[in-house]
Order: structure tokens, then C-alpha cells, then sequence
């Protein structure tokens, strides 16, 4: 056996498109799915018979269509229909090859029926009896498929992630330890979520682990552990090129299915209209009988037995690659060198006809190269102790590496939707503590709703303007179900009977796959269960960069004044959302989204963020006064104070002026102009060092009275006026 593993890791997914209506054309991208990839697949592992190290990966929009009743009829119907074009198309006077080809049609959907029934239509079913027999590992992925780094709160990413996973027990009877993060997403933070519901392992880029900090040893050679212990295994481009390479990749050889060329546009539309849609539109019937031929348009007719042939010798030369390429890197131990080989899975039979035959055959030349195939689940039994622990930036598969697909001039708009979507679902799983039926009910369908708004598919399919329309209105067709659904809620107009006929037109999950409370912070709970109504009045709110920060008063000042009987807020800069200590009320804000590398940029959502949260608290809280004490979160601090008409007070411990003494760059004059806009609408202005008096008074033009600040001041706010509250 030669030193070093192959991982081969399938990802099978389609958006939610099951829909009640008949002759949906989306529905047809399922049905295509079934017949070229998921069942060809299932032929092959049953062929061999044996453990194949295979890791499939199911999403749960196909696992829910899969189990679907309505979808398995409607495939059914499909077979038969294709069954009858295929009969009918026999009765022509046809060329051989033309003939040929239809005849291998005519015998491979009779196969799919066969097998579909032989499995009474549960495709989840037959996974299923292969991962018991030890042939293959399965996983899931989120729940959608959402894009988790675009995502505003912590809540989010782990409801999408912890359906996912409830979905997946429910049909499989047992919860994955490995996750498929949808477009191989991760940016920091999602590794805590992930390890927190049970995950073990992911997948990564390859750029993701070159550019890791530090940079790991082995390179693309092994997994790295996050910091929160979730391996991530490192896709390697250069042995998938060879698969997938539209210069060194094997589906483009002229020998193979075309995939562009179907009958439905090689006929005369009274040849076909009785299998076409009813309103008359043409669209792919499955039986694409042309080859690849070249670069041309002209096309010879697909000849079966060629396409098997040349299976045989790509399955070779991949095999005899791979066995090269992990020769190269023998040198390597604990661990040996790894290719991690993560792909679509609709590559294999949908887009590439003959991809699952080359799967099967790779594994048979697989024994003679002397290569092991093995899953990463065994790969961590047997190397967890091998592994580095490193830190990895926010990174994605697919165009430039960095989201670009899924956030350009073409999508872009949806973000700002789906940001208000979460911080309403907070608010409304917050505001609706009770867990009445119809409460818990209509929570669970807003979320349902939420997460089939999410779908990365939506921004994919605006961004290669493929059925972008279709993408556009389901995408406002969730939001819009959504916003009448809240609506209901807070007025109190839902009925079971109303909610239930909404989940019957998306019948997606069901309801004990969805955790309402995924959505609550910790201060939900506390607000919910222990807070004392005395807190609410009089409040004083403290904005900070680092309440804990042992060379500035802040934490000290806090506490002296909440043992001194005042209720105070803060909001600071962090990960760990709420804490009540000392008597403090800690509130911890994080900047998410994409990584945020100009100084400006960090400012502006860090703000943002603290404003947020202020906005929040100030629904609940009857705040006095705002005391700001680092001017990176003036700009807030004031912002709040005049929304809300409350005296600001400012403490200075250094400004722009020090920090970049001599600068005059834009961003330079951009963060003093703030500074200075703050400091001229703060009421009391405190200085914690005398040397940051002079550019208050000179650089910042302030004229007021500069007063010295100390921690244990008897009465911090007598020169502040507190405005009187109307009646």
C-alpha cells in the first residue's frame, strides 16, 4: 500500500423546489439530479460491493424532497414519460448511431424505475442501507445552504446549522460529526457554533490553509483544527483540476455525453409538444444524444460504448496521477500526506454523464495503484494527534476565493433583507416568550421562512444569470410570506388552521426540526426569567472599547457606581454577549460579515454594532445619560444621545491628533472629524491625562470647561442636567 490517502467527498445539493403546482419547470432539475448523479451513484457503490471511504454529503432540501411523496410520484411519471418519448422516437426513421442511442435511453430509465421501486421510492432509504453496510460515510449540510459569513448574528448561523443537523437525525437516525459548510464558507467564529452541535470536521478551500497563521507545515498535506477544535480539511486543486479542469479535466473529451445538446431542441414542436410544458415552452427531456465531438457546434451522435472505453483509461491516468503525486510527498509523517477531494456531486452523471462510471472505476484501479481511500472520519481516529491548530481567515470555494459570488452588483441587495430578517426574528422569538402552540408554531414557520430566504442558491443563480428571475421571486416570495406572517402574530389574527395551509405550500422541515430559541441571546433568557423591574429606570450607559481593560478606570468606575445604587449598561467590544457582574450590566458587541480591513471600515461597524445594541437596550431601559470613554466609539455614543435627547458625557484618553501625529491623510482628518464632533456635543468633557488637553482645545476647537477625571469622583454627573420627562 503505498504511504499517503485519497478522501473523495460528494456534496449533493438543489434549493428547496418542490412546489404544489404541476409542470414546474425548477421541479425538473430534481428529477435530472435523481436519474444522472444520485441513483448512478448508488449503482456503483452497489457494484463494489465493499467500504469505499466515500463521504456523501446530502443537503436537507434534498433529503426533504427525496422523502417527499409528491416529488417520488411526479418522478415516477417522469419515467414514464421519457419512457414513451423514447418509444415514440423509436418509431422514426432514424440513423444507427441516432437508433443506438436511444436504445441505451430506452434501457437505462427502464433501470431507474427499477431501481426507484426496488427502494419503494425512499432514496434517503438507500443511503442509508450502504452507510450501515460500512461502504460509505454520510453527513449534511446547513439547512439551506445559507451563506454563513454574510450572516449578522451568532442566532443565525447556529439555526442553520443545528436544522440542518436535526433534519438530517430525523431521516438518517443519527447526527453526522462532519458538516459541509455551504459553498465551503468559514470565517472565524463559525468554528465555536460548529463544535458546540457536535462537529468535528469541515472543508476548506486550498488558499484557506496556505494562507493560514501560522502557516501550517504540511500545508494542503493535512487538516488543520480551528481554534475552537473543528478540523478542516483543504481541498486539493491541482488533483480536482484534473477531474474538473475545463484545460486538463476529463468530462470535456470528445468522446463523452454533450452535455448542451438535447432532443427537445432537435425536433419539430408537433413532434414533441405533448411532452413539452403545457403553456408550450421547450425545456431538456434528458435524452441528449450527441457526444462532445470538439469545439464546434456540429456534434456526431453519442456512442455508449466509447463513453465506457474512455472511462476505463481516465480512471488509469487519474488513479496513476494520484499515486505520483502522493510518491512526490512520501516524505511526509504524522500524518501522511492527504488529498482531500471535495466536489458537487451533480458533477458526477448530471454535468458529467459518465462521472459516477470513472467513480467506480477509479476505485477498482484505486487496488492496483496500491492507494487507500479513506473518509475524514477515519482519517481523525487515526491522526487526531497529528494535527495543527492554526488560524484561518474567512475564505470560500468558487470565483477570486472571497465570497465574490455571492456578494456582487448583481445580489448584493439581498443582504440588507436578510439582516433585517434575523433581527426581527430576535425580536419576535424574544418579545414571544409564551410557548402556546400557535405561538411556538408561527415562531417555527417565520424561521422556516427565514431560512428558505437564506438559500445561497438565490445570489448563485443572480450571479450567473441562469434563471435569475425564478431566484429573484422565490427569494421576495419568502420575505413577503415572512413579513404577512409577523404581521399576523402582533396582531394576534393567526389560526393553527392559517399556518398550517402556509406550510403546505412549502412543506420544508418539519416543525420539531426547528428550535425557536436558537434565536434568543442569553440576556433573552435573562430578561425572561430573573430581571428585576427596578432595572429598567434611570439607567446610566457606558460605551467602551474594553470594559476589562487594566490600564484604563472603566470596569473600577462601573462598579463603584452600581454599588453606589445606580443602574448601569455597558456596551463594549466582544464575543461573549451578556454578563451581570458586580452589579454592571456587560453587554458585548461583535462586528460580522466580511472581514473589515481599513481602519475606517473597522470604526464604522463597530459603531454600527454598539448602536445597535443601545437601540435595543433602549426599548426596555430608561437610560439618563451616555458616558463614552474611548473616542473609537464616539461617533455612537453621540449618535445615540441626540436620537434619544440625553446629555453625553466624554471621557479623553488620547485622540487622532496623538495617535498619528503629523498625519494629514483622508482617513486621518475623516476619524478627527468625528473626534471633534463628539467632544463639541459632549455636555462634561473628562480628561484622564493632562497631555490630551491641548488638542481638545486647539486641534478640536472644544470651549468648554476641561475637567480631570477620577475613578472614585463623589458625584461624576452634578454638572450634567438631566432633561425632565414630558408630563
Amino acid at each position: 500500500m503505498r504511504k499517503g490517502y485519497f478522501s473523495l467527498v460528494l456534496h449533493a445539493h438543489l434549493p428547496y423546489i418542490r412546489h404544489q403546482e404541476a409542470h414546474r419547470l425548477e421541479e425538473r432539475w430534481m428529477y435530472e439530479a435523481i436519474s444522472e448523479t444520485y441513483i448512478p451513484l448508488l449503482w456503483e457503490i452497489d457494484r463494489l460491493e465493499r467500504p469505499l471511504g466515500w463521504t456523501i454529503s446530502i443537503s436537507p432540501p434534498v433529503i426533504e424532497m427525496l422523502a417527499d411523496s409528491l416529488i417520488q410520484t411526479r418522478y415516477v411519471e417522469h419515467l414514464d414519460d421519457t419512457l414513451r418519448l423514447i418509444d415514440q422516437e423509436l418509431k422514426r426513421d432514424l440513423m444507427k448511431e441516432e437508433r443506438d442511442a436511444l436504445l441505451f435511453y430506452q434501457e437505462r430509465y427502464h433501470d431507474l424505475k427499477v431501481t426507484f421501486d426496488y427502494w419503494n421510492r425512499d432514496l434517503n432509504g438507500a443511503f442509508r442501507h450502504y452507510k450501515e453496510q460500512g461502504y460509505l460515510e454520510l453527513m449534511t449540510c446547513t439547512a439551506t445552504h445559507g451563506f454563513s459569513p454574510h450572516m449578522l448574528s451568532e442566532q443565525a448561523a447556529r439555526s442553520e446549522i443545528q436544522t440542518g443537523l436535526n433534519c438530517f437525525e430525523r431521516h438518517y437516525g443519527y447526527r453526522p460529526t462532519g458538516l459541509w459548510m455551504p459553498e465551503c464558507a468559514y470565517t472565524p467564529g463559525l468554528d465555536k457554533i460548529m463544535y458546540e452541535e457536535g462537529i468535528r470536521y469541515t472543508f476548506v478551500d486550498e488558499h484557506s490553509i496556505v494562507n493560514a497563521d501560522p502557516s501550517p507545515k504540511h500545508g494542503i498535506g493535512a487538516p488543520v483544527y480551528s481554534p475552537h477544535g473543528v478540523a478542516l480539511f483543504p481541498r486539493d486543486q491541482i488533483i480536482s483540476g484534473r477531474i474538473w479542469s475545463s484545460v486538463i479535466g476529463y468530462p470535456g473529451h470528445p468522446d463523452y455525453r454533450e452535455f448542451y445538446r438535447d432532443l427537445a431542441y432537435d425536433r419539430e414542436w408537433d413532434q414533441i409538444a405533448e411532452f413539452m410544458h403545457p403553456e408550450g415552452l421547450r425545456y431538456d427531456t434528458g435524452l441528449k444524444l450527441h457526444r462532445v465531438t470538439g469545439e464546434s457546434d456540429q456534434k456526431d451522435y453519442y456512442v455508449r460504448d466509447w463513453a465506457w472505453k474512455r472511462t476505463d483509461v481516465h480512471a488509469t491516468d487519474f488513479a496513476e496521477a494520484l499515486a505520483n503525486h502522493l510518491d512526490e510527498q512520501s516524505g511526509q509523517d504524522f500524518p501522511p500526506f492527504l488529498v482531500t477531494a471535495p466536489f458537487d456531486a451533480e458533477l458526477f452523471g448530471h454535468w458529467w454523464f459518465e462521472g459516477p462510471d470513472f467513480l467506480g472505476k477509479t476505485m477498482e484501479r484505486f487496488e492496483d495503484f496500491g492507494i487507500e481511500s479513506i473518509s475524514p472520519t477515519t482519517f481523525l481516529e487515526r491522526h487526531f494527534q497529528d494535527i495543527e491548530t492554526v488560524h484561518v481567515a474567512m475564505g470560500t470555494w468558487g470565483r477570486k476565493g472571497y465570497a465574490d459570488v455571492w456578494i456582487n452588483e448583481r445580489n448584493d441587495w439581498m443582504i440588507r433583507h436578510l439582516h433585517q430578517l434575523e433581527k426581527r426574528l430576535a425580536g419576535v422569538v424574544a418579545r414571544n416568550r409564551h410557548q402556546d402552540e400557535l405561538t411556538v408554531k408561527a415562531k417555527r414557520q417565520l424561521i422556516r421562512e427565514y431560512l428558505l430566504a437564506v438559500s445561497s442558491d438565490w445570489p448563485f443563480i443572480l450571479d450567473g444569470q441562469t434563471t435569475a428571475q425564478y431566484a429573484a421571486n422565490r427569494f421576495r416570495e419568502h420575505i413577503k410570506r415572512f413579513e404577512e406572517t409577523e404581521r399576523r402574530l402582533d396582531a394576534n389574527e393567526l389560526t393553527l388552521e392559517w399556518l398550517d395551509a402556509r406550510y403546505a405550500e412549502y412543506p420544508f422541515l418539519a416543525d420539531t426540526d426547528i428550535e425557536p430559541d436558537v434565536f434568543l441571546t442569553p440576556h433573552d433568557y435573562y430578561v425572561a426569567v430573573q430581571r428585576e423591574a427596578s432595572w429598567n429606570n434611570e439607567a446610566i450607559l457606558i460605551v467602551t472599547t474594553q470594559y476589562d481593560d487594566t490600564n484604563r478606570p472603566v470596569a473600577e468606575f462601573a462598579k463603584r457606581l452600581a454599588a453606589s445604587g445606580e443602574n448601569v449598561y455597558v456596551i463594549t467590544a466582544g464575543a461573549t454577549d451578556y454578563q451581570h457582574q458586580d452589579g454592571v450590566h456587560v453587554y458585548h458587541v461583535e462586528v460580522n460579515g466580511l472581514p473589515l480591513i481599513q481602519t475606517y471600515n473597522q470604526l464604522a461597524g463597530l459603531n454600527l454594532a454598539v448602536l445597535r445594541q443601545a437601540q435595543a437596550l433602549n426599548k426596555i431601559v430608561e437610560f439618563r445619560l451616555v458616558h463614552n470613554f474611548n473616542m473609537e466609539t464616539a461617533s455612537a455614543a453621540q449618535s445615540f444621545a441626540e436620537m434619544n435627547g440625553l446629555p453625553l458625557v466624554s471621557n479623553v484618553y488620547d485622540l487622532e491628533s496623538e495617535r498619528s501625529h503629523g498625519g494629514t491623510g483622508g482617513l486621518v482628518v475623516a476619524i478627527k472629524r468625528l473626534e471633534g464632533e463628539a467632544l463639541r456635543h459632549s455636555n462634561v468633557i473628562y480628561l484622564e491625562r493632562e497631555e490630551v488637553r491641548n488638542g481638545i482645545e486647539h486641534d478640536y476647537h472644544v470651549e468648554k470647561e476641561l475637567r480631570s477625571f477620577q475613578v472614585n469622583l463623589e458625584n461624576p454627573y452634578q454638572h450634567v442636567t438631566i432633561p425632565k420627562k414630558n408630563g
